[in-house]
């Protein structure tokens, strides 16, 4: 699965992480697997994608949206750096569906 997703995300362009998933992934992966994969996954994902780091119109559009959709605040980081951006949102979380402004390209 996660080969898949990161086959996804590499030949969909144009290749931009948010430093927010990087949170979450580091997050989850410190908790499901330990440090040493966690640094591992966080350190190829910053070598395939470009980071994007939250800056002010990305932090208040994440207030907007995390206010009008009651999204998780790192979700709503996400959510709306693709909407700034102009880019996709590759999810597999349904919540993300209906936020203004942010196209959302499933997964599976």
């Amino acid at each position: 699965m996660k080969k898949r997703v990161k086959a996804v995300l590499t030949d969909s362009g144009p290749n931009i992480l948010s430093t927010a998933v990087i949170s979450e992934i580091y997050r989850l992966t410190l908790e499901r697997e330990g440090k040493v994969v966690a640094e591992m996954r966080c350190a190829s994902l910053a070598k395939d994608f470009k980071l994007v780091d939250v800056d002010k119109d990305i932090a208040i559009q994440a207030a907007i949206i995390k206010h009008k959709h009651g999204l998780p605040f790192a979700d709503s980081l996400v959510a709306s750096t693709a909407k700034v951006l102009g880019v996709p949102c590759y999810t597999d979380d349904p919540h993300f569906h209906g936020v203004d402004g942010v196209t959302v390209r499933w997964f599976l």
